[in-house]
């Protein structure tokens, strides 16, 4: 049955939902509450505590499509992106779920009605693995469903430490046998030759049920869970090659649009639409298909939030960005063009993720910064490549280190085939088991950042529940419940979750909510010193106060009551980044956009995109514009339950990093600004009292950072510089409005007497050089100098150099030791023409002498400098230095 790919999408989740499965939207692929990812890297990650039985919702049955990108940790496919037609670093993840529901039986049953039925796919050419021990999945396989026994395979043994077929969430924890549906591409092929496995140029794993039952401890042995689940992933891009009848995902609708796109932008001319399919036969297909990948795991990134960085998360994403300006130079593109490439993926899939459209601005204007840096990055790489391969070529070694060649990966983008591609040109070998050696060492230090689950004790449930309902907006206490609580066994932090929770938990950067919350029946209080967004929940992370925790004390109501007045702290500075946002736009550039937040109750921190420093009169300015609208007393208009696109059309600005579904809250200050914002804010603007700018910096590549403080922060602020300039004015005596003009006059009295310094110091220099000269002796062609001498500091000792070259001219060969900040300090200068005439350097000499005295030194033939630690060495550094230098003269 033909479907194009949202069909597709759209027949999953009702055939699901039709079988009783809750609709979750897909969580962003920026992971919300797991810091043990790097990226969304499958549906299950947002069930994670549900499947470990460690959180209860509402539901028991769930079906989603889900945003996920594996490009790094555990699952990483980057480097086999358009080697194969299968792999992507995005993808689409269609999944149904069962939380100690249905199990293997309905799990295959509707697994095969969908893809036979719905699908109408050839039932002949799909085929099944199970776990080698797994006969309830065979039998149901064979007997209920009527797959053919030669049409189904048994695979993997743990035990020989082969999990084909065997999932597991880590080395430890939650696992079971999976089966999966495989679809034949090739069957004029023939019979299937089963050993070892399946041929993945024939076959397309298109679907993995996961049937997890038992619990893997630390010695690998199994102990059955207390609640079986099911977990399944159905590829859409997979899919919908195996409907369009293609064994290449690059070859469906899917890409069709993006793919046309970058023709247009390489040729700079009208493509039709259905012009991809002409692109298939080109050799350069393959790097049409890395771009049009790369681009789409870009974009959603961006849009959920991701940055770039020299590290975890933000290190993977650059590899992306460079590995596609790589291949994109092959194309002829030798500026910024993937951020032209955005709107292509906004149009394939803003109907589907409305953040991709909310965020597309951004998303170019942070794409283009990081690769115009980088197409600078590429060109000094290609010079440092040709350095190295001139080097191998002079010293006859003919192979380029494989440190060298990690460096050009690491730090310029080029992959080893590349540089073994330009070493070849140039007849050179790469040392690719010392590359290896570095990568291995650099997976080594990023396996920190893998996907693997980490404990954090387990949950006492009291109340089933989803802990996802906020109502903190209008209200700053409530009586509520708890639904689950659990302490770590080396912790005394405790983690509670609430059926309805005052207290804002920690998003669009603004900080969560602290406060108290007291059982009324057990007298237990517990200190709120946090809340943050799990995969539980809106989760409060306390402290006991008072009492004795325990599933006895955490029963009954609870009074759970938000401190108000950092709440309202933090609320004045949080309408204070909308004013700054709008000033941004209006005195610096209207492409400013949001790169991070922070809203504290001292103080609010906002980083937004811009390529050079803001200067002082645009922040005196800003600073100005914010305060006249905090004047003007406007009330805050704040509309809930907007549908997304009216709110498009009221030019609301998508907050950076936040999460936006169909339905969204908007935060407006009339004739100032709109924001989708799901933060706490101000009635009014005059509540934020006054606006400060504290500093402006640059904290990465293209992004610039405002830190400011508002009322009390503000207020406390101008006391403190009150102050200063009050203990300044003391001490200067003069009075306060006085003070910029004596400071003046201070400063050129310090300047004169500077310079009258500075002409002392000469002459000084210039009457000890005048003895020095005199105390040389003549050694061959020179006039030898070797003395200690009394100077203040380095810069005097070569002031004094200087004067004695000048004086000896064409003859000098000297050293100069002093002691400065209790260490040795040698200076040897050697006249140019005895050192071409005698070959006498001054770095060879310099460091004979600094040997003596515990240092090393270098510099030019004519100059040189050392350093060390021993002043007790510095007559034997003369005398070393006297000896070498006579040898050299001929003396």
């Amino acid at each position: 049955m033909k479907m194009t790919p949202d069909q597709l999408r759209d027949s999953y989740i009702r055939f699901f939902e039709a079988r009783g499965h809750r609709h979750v939207p897909s969580s962003p692929v920026i992971p919300e509450g797991d810091p043990t990812l790097l990226f969304t890297n499958a549906g299950m990650n947002q069930f994670k505590d549900v499947l470990l039985g460690r959180e209860r919702r509402d539901y028991s049955r769930a079906v989603n499509a889900q945003k996920c990108i594996r490009a790094g940790g555990k699952h990483n496919d980057l480097d086999e992106v358009g080697r194969d037609g299968r792999h992507l670093t995005f993808f689409e993840m269609l999944g149904n779920w069962s939380f100690g529901d249905y199990y293997k039986h309905d799990a295959i049953r509707w697994a095969w009605d969908y893809v036979t039925t719905e699908l109408g796919l050839d039932r002949s050419r799909l085929y099944v693995s199970v776990y080698k021990d797994d006969d309830e999945s065979w039998d149901i396989w064979h007997r209920d469903v009527g797959v053919p026994a030669d049409h189904i395979v048994r695979l993997g043994d743990v035990e020989q430490g082969d999990e084909e077929n065997f999932w597991s969430m880590g080395p430890t924890g939650p696992c079971g046998p999976c089966t999966e549906i495989y679809y034949d591409h090739h069957p004029e092929h023939g019979a299937v030759p089963w050993e070892p496995g399946f041929d993945d140029e024939r076959f397309l794993e298109i679907w993995n049920l996961v049937f997890m039952e038992f619990d893997r401890a630390e010695d690998g042995s199994l102990s059955p869970l207390p609640m079986k689940s099911v977990d399944t992933g159905m590829g859409l891009d997979r899919v919908a090659a195996v409907i369009e009848g293609v064994d290449n995902v690059f070859h469906t609708p899917i890409f069709a649009g993006i793919l046309e796109n970058i023709e247009r932008l390489r040729t700079g001319e009208d493509v039709p639409a259905g012009h991809a399919r002409q692109l298939i036969s080109r050799d350069d297909f393959t790097t049409y298909c890395v771009i049009a990948d790369h681009i789409r795991t870009l974009t959603f990134s961006i849009c959920d939030g991701g940055t770039f960085s020299n590290e975890g998360r933000g290190y993977v994403l650059r590899r992306i960005l460079r590995r596609a300006v790589r291949f994109g130079r092959n194309l002829g593109f030798n500026g910024p063009f993937l951020c032209r490439l955005v709107p292509a993926v906004v149009e394939s899939f803003g109907h589907v993720y409305p953040e991709l459209r909310l965020k597309q601005r951004e998303a170019a204007t942070i794409l283009e910064n990081e690769e115009a840096r980088f197409f600078r990055t590429l060109d000094r790489g290609i010079a440092l490549f040709e350095d190295v391969a001139a080097q191998a070529v002079a010293t006859d070694a003919r192979t380029i280190a494989g440190d060298v060649v990690f460096k050009l990966y690491d730090t310029f983008g080029f992959p080893i085939d590349l540089t073994e591609i330009m070493a070849e040109e140039k007849g050179l070998a790469v040392d690719r088991d010392g590359y290896e050696r570095a990568m291995n060492e650099q997976r080594e230090r990023s396996r920190s950042a893998d996907d693997r689950y980490q404990d954090a004790g387990e949950w006492t449930t009291l109340i089933e529940g989803a802990a996802d309902r906020f109502v903190g907006y209008d209200r700053h206490t409530a009586e509520t419940r708890v639904l689950r609580f659990r302490q770590g066994p080396n912790s005394d932090v405790v983690e509670v979750c609430l059926q309805e929770s005052p207290f804002y938990a920690e998003s669009g950067g603004q900080v969560g909510d602290t406060g108290t919350l007291t059982f009324r029946d057990s007298g237990l209080v517990l200190a709120v010193h946090d809340t943050q967004r799990t995969t539980a929940g809106i989760t409060l992370f306390c402290r006991v106060q008072d009492g004795v925790l325990g599933p006895d004390t955490t029963t009954g109501p609870v009074d759970a009551t938000v401190d108000l007045e950092r709440r309202r702290l933090i609320s004045y500075n949080h309408t204070a980044t909308h004013l700054l946002h709008a000033a941004l736009h209006r005195f610096v550039s209207d492409k400013a956009f949001q790169a991070g937040s922070l809203v504290a109750p001292d103080r609010l921190r906002f980083d937004f995109s811009h390529d050079g420093p803001v200067r002082r009169e645009q922040l005196d300015e800003i600073e100005a514009w914010v305060n006249a609208r905090i004047q003007e007393n406007t009330a805050l208009s704040i509309l809930t339950d907007v549908p997304l696109p009216e709110a498009e059309a009221m030019g609301a600005m998508m907050i950076f990093g936040e999460k936006y579904g169909e339905r969204v809250r908007v935060v407006t200050i009339p004739g100032t600004s709109a924001e989708l914002c799901g933060g706490i804010h101000a009635p009014d603007t005059a509540s934020i009292g006054w606006f400060r700018i504290v500093s402006e910096s640059g904290v990465a590549a293209g992004v610039r950072r405002i830190e400011a403080v508002t009322n009390q922060g503000a207020y406390q602020l101008a006391g403190e510089e009150r102050a200063i300039v009050e203990r300044l004015a003391s001490r200067l005596r003069v009075p306060a409005h006085q003070l910029e003009e004596r400071i003046q006059r201070m400063q050129e009295d310090r300047r004169d007497l500077e310079r009258q310094i500075d002409a002392l110091t000469r002459q000084q220099a210039g009457d000890l050089a005048s003895r020095l000269v005199d105390s040389t002796e003549p050694v061959g062609p020179a006039r030898l100098l070797a003395e200690r001498v009394d100077v203040p500091d380095r810069d005097a000792l070569l002031q004094l150099a200087d004067s004695v070259r000048d004086r000896l001219a064409d003859t000098v060969v000297g050293l100069l030791c002093a002691v400065i900040d209790d260490k040795p300090a040698v200076v040897v200068l050697v006249a140019e023409a005895l050192t071409r005439s005698h070959g006498v350097k001054a770095g060879d000499l310099v460091n004979i002498a600094a040997a003596a005295v515990g240092g090393r030194g270098g510099g030019r033939p004519t100059l040189a400098q050392a350093g060390g630690s021993d002043v007790a060495g510095i007559p034997d550094a003369i005398a070393r230095f006297r000896a070498a230098a006579t040898e050299r003269l001929g003396g």
